[in-house]
């Protein structure tokens, strides 16, 4: 059906139904997240950890939708490193709590500094993850220092081979100490941002 109006001598509006009429555009779903967080616990983090978590604590009823997952892996010098939250669902307050609970215990500082093991343990994380959940995964690296256990090569390489696996990929360069050219570096092996 069409509808005309003459507003002027050479100038209509036209109305134009479309066949079937017109479709509404589907709302854009985005999909639920797993969310990993890689947080250095090494000796240095001593001060700021205790507001780090806090800030953490915070932002995760923010961040988080209701059908994502929070995985969070600790580091410090070599060999020290793990996941202390796997795929862990926060939906509702008694999950929230024990989330809470979790990072209050255990994200204390201790230790050297090496980025090397927690980014292969985020990769093996993500393929035991993978095998019941599908969805995207994004990556929250976070430190205030420099590596002194590795390598700058076998680094990248480690980020390079857990950058598959990754739908977004965020580096934190905390404080003013931090080594930013090598926080930058595996940013772009990424394919991710760095934020100071």
């Amino acid at each position: 059906m069409t509808t005309s109006h003459q507003i002027s001598k050479d100038l209509y509006l036209v109305r134009q139904q479309l066949e079937g009429g017109q479709a509404a555009a589907a709302p854009k779903v985005e999909p639920p997240i797993n969310h990993i967080a890689v947080i250095d616990c090494s000796g240095s983090m001593y001060y700021d950890l205790p507001k780090i978590r806090e800030q953490f604590k915070k932002r995760i009823p923010k961040l988080l939708k209701k059908d994502d997952t929070l995985s969070v892996i600790w580091f410090s010098g070599r060999g020290q490193f793990g996941a202390l939250l796997e795929a862990e669902p926060v939906a509702t307050l008694t999950e929230l709590q024990e989330v809470n609970n979790a990072i209050d215990r255990y994200l204390q500082p201790t230790g050297l500094t090496g980025f090397k093991e927690p980014l292969q343990e985020a990769k093996k994380l993500i393929e035991r993850i993978s095998k019941k959940n599908k969805n995207p995964f994004a990556l929250f690296f976070m430190s205030d220092g420099w590596d002194n256990q590795w390598g700058k090569p076998e680094i990248l390489k480690a980020v390079e081979e857990t950058a598959g696996g990754l739908g977004s990929a965020t580096f934190v360069e905390y404080g003013n100490y931090a080594d930013r050219q090598l926080l930058a570096k595996m940013a772009e092996k990424a394919g991710g941002s760095l934020i100071h």
